[in-house]
């Protein structure tokens, strides 16, 4: 099976975008896939090998028709003008969902993610050094796009409306999802025309960043869960793609644990309100969304 994506959920990282994929692929007549992101837009390789084999990927675990809805999910996709049009050519009628989340609050999970998985090793109150260093150099590295340019959210929108009609771009703010799931996945299923008044299991957070106990076991597993890791090349020769990555996830799994994280640093938090604030402005404009709540 191959065709065009129904639903393409863009963004934003760490908002919820793996809580929306897995509701909606609960509907009789849609399919998601069990991975976190739909690569193929995204990555070289697998955009190389064809859509048919990425559709063999992520969803041939699952029975599905001519008429099944196809939902996918890439959090970074927003920010891939590429890969952006990359969708548009493959799925110009597709619905994007762009889910938007407090870019401070957005930014420390992201951050607190990374950090667990043993990717960074510099502190959150770093930050503010790291965009003064940007805007005296005027260089993106990959921790200022990651952290900070990711909740820019005004200039990938913009980027979003030079290829989707306005009409097929779905914005959910974060309360949204929060609030009241079922009405954000009802409006979706009303746009794919198929029976709006199911409702998933929105008791289930999916996707939810925890403490590690051990940042040395974290990026062992970060290690061994490189696409390009030989073991991880000879599982897959005997194990389907969706397995493989679930058996990762549960290994993920053993390293978490139930305490909480330390709230944001008052200091640095102030600073990034204000660094966000005119995007957020901006932002309100365009969607049409009070977003004051974000400026404090």
């Amino acid at each position: 099976m191959s065709r065009a994506i129904d639903v393409m959920i863009v963004g934003a990282q760490k908002a919820g975008t793996t809580s929306l994929l897995c509701y909606l692929g609960e509907h009789p007549n849609c399919i998601s896939h069990p991975q976190k992101e739909f690569s193929y837009f995204t990555d070289k390789t697998e955009y190389a090998e064809g859509l048919i084999q990425a559709f063999k990927k992520y969803y041939a675990h699952q029975p599905h028709t001519a008429s099944t809805k196809i939902i996918a999910k890439n959090a970074g996709l927003f920010t891939d003008m590429n890969g952006l049009t990359r969708l548009k050519k493959n799925s110009p009628n597709c619905e994007l969902v762009f889910i938007l989340r407090n870019p401070v609050e957005r930014t420390y999970s992201s951050y607190l993610m990374e950090k667990n998985f043993g990717t960074v090793k510099f502190e959150f109150e770093d930050l503010p050094e790291l965009i003064k260093k940007h805007q005296n150099n005027n260089e993106n590295t990959w921790d200022f796009d990651f952290f900070i340019e990711y909740s820019l959210y005004s200039h990938h929108l913009k980027n979003i409306y030079s290829l989707f009609p306005k009409e097929n771009v779905n914005i959910v703010l974060y309360e949204d999802l929060q609030n009241d799931a079922v009405e954000v996945c009802k409006k979706i299923f009303h746009k794919l025309n198929i029976d709006e008044s199911f409702k998933p299991n929105v008791e289930v957070k999916h996707n939810v960043t925890h403490k590690t106990r051990s940042n040395f076991y974290a990026r062992a597993i970060k290690h061994l869960l490189r696409n390009h890791n030989p073991v991880k090349k000879f599982i897959k020769r005997f194990v389907p793609g969706h397995k493989v990555y679930k058996y990762g996830e549960l290994l993920r799994d053993v390293n978490k644990t139930e305490k909480k994280h330390s709230p944001v640093n008052e200091e640095v938090k102030r600073f990034l309100v204000n660094y966000y604030k005119p995007f957020n402005e901006e932002l309100g404009k365009m969607i049409g969304r009070d977003l004051s709540s974000w400026n404090k």
